[in-house]
């Protein structure tokens, strides 16, 4: 919460900031700010902004309570990927928030507090939709068979309540959960909202202080996509998603170990870079909006498997980072002993920068991404999916999905 705060009680901001949509906040909770005249911001602009300004940087527990929900409110759409979410939410409704050339010079963060004031609607179905946007990082699972369909009637729904209900239960998170159905493409999603970790906070009420307990509502997501046996699950502890896994194969598939297979989440592989050691480079293929890809952080484990209990283990490791693109080659340049294999190295990450062209000029835009074996790939999938896993595809950085016995059997 501190963090949010910050965003708006600093200079920089405040420099910035359209004083207009600032003040129309402010008043909605004028009756609460004791000690600042917001009149001020009428009669005397440059007096209004400084007395604004002194409260907004001077001590938080002035902050009236609604204030501070706002602000929290605001903060989680002050991002890029939000700020099109807002956009593409104006538009559908037909919402002119901002004229194009205003727009250019305007930050996430100006764009969420509009919103917020202005274009309440809007804003409201921004924040629903942001919610369910994955985020970089997720869990896959691969199935091991495609095509099996979801169930999503009530009594199955309500089965698969309870169960995620009591994993979130032991976690002491609470026992409220609810569970929402809905459609995104070809695929089928289920979004979880449950308890977060309560909060125990210390707060001033009228002349004294007192101790509260309040508890968030947090929101996971599970997203199934039948025809290619893949299982995306995000936004809750990553020790529960193979449990949620489990419970909507059982619940909602009715298919138990679906996703239980050894194999379910080994998803990516460097085995092509660790081939051709230094003079491994990506292909880009027929994409023309992309003009390079650089590789600008590689990193080699040497490992040894443990005799006692036949796992792998790392012993030490080498980084390389190079903005320039070249770490990949400079981490084969600098450690010459790297020989990749059992009881010998392991390419265990690498992060590229995908450059996009710019037919008119200006600075390139970049998606990053970083790819670690065998079951985390994260980059901005919200915007950027298709590209990136097609790109990984072309250079065999994807495992296919291993049909079961019973399926080949019947090939």
């Amino acid at each position: 919460m501190l963090r949010d705060f910050a965003k708006f009680a600093n200079q920089r901001f405040l420099r910035t900031v359209d004083w207009t949509v600032l003040g129309r906040l402010l008043a909605a909770h004028c009756d609460a700010l004791v000690g600042l005249d917001l009149d001020l911001l009428e009669s005397d602009a440059a007096l209004g902004r400084q007395a604004v300004s002194e409260f907004l940087l001077g001590p938080k527990d002035r902050y009236p309570e609604g204030l501070v929900h706002d602000l929290h409110r605001i903060v989680r759409l002050d991002t890029p990927v939000a700020m099109q979410v807002l956009l593409d939410e104006a538009a559908r409704q037909g919402v002119v928030m901002v004229q194009p050339a205003a727009g250019a010079k305007m930050t996430p963060r100006d764009l969420a507090l509009l919103a917020f004031v202005d274009h309440p609607k809007v804003f409201a179905e921004a924040e629903g939709t942001v919610t369910f946007l994955q985020p970089p990082s997720v869990s896959e699972f691969n199935a091991t068979e495609e095509g099996v369909v979801a169930d999503l009637t009530p009594d199955r729904l309500e089965a698969f309540r309870l169960r995620a209900a009591a994993l979130f239960a032991a976690d002491l998170r609470g026992e409220f959960c609810r569970v929402r159905p809905y459609e995104d493409g070809d695929e089928v999603c289920i979004a979880i909202r449950h308890g977060a970790p309560p909060v125990t906070t210390e707060v001033i009420e009228k002349d004294g202080d007192t101790v509260r307990s309040f508890q968030e509502v947090d929101t996971a997501v599970l997203a199934y996509l039948a025809i290619a046996g893949r299982l995306t699950v995000w936004g809750c502890a990553k020790k529960r998603r193979a449990d949620l896994a489990e419970a909507f194969a059982d619940e909602v598939l009715g298919r138990p170990r679906l996703f239980k297979a050894a194999d379910a989440q080994r998803l990516y592989t460097l085995e092509p870079a660790e081939r051709m050691g230094g003079a491994f480079a990506f292909r880009i293929g027929a994409d023309e909006e992309i003009d390079r890809v650089q590789i600008v952080e590689a990193q080699a484990n040497r490992v040894a498997t443990d005799l006692r209990t036949g796992k792998e283990r790392t012993l030490f490791s080498a980084t390389v980072r190079d903005t320039g693109g070249e770490a990949l080659r400079l981490l084969h340049a600098s450690r010459t002993d790297i020989v990749y294999g059992d009881n010998a190295w392991r390419l265990a990450h690498l992060v590229a920068r995908i450059v996009l062209k710019t037919p008119g000029g200006g600075r390139a835009p970049t998606i990053t991404v970083k790819i670690k074996p065998p079951d985390s790939l994260g980059f901005p999938r919200s915007r950027h999916k298709k590209r990136v896993m097609d790109l990984l595809r072309l250079n065999n950085l994807v495992h296919a999905r291993q049909p079961t016995g019973i399926a080949l059997a019947a090939e």
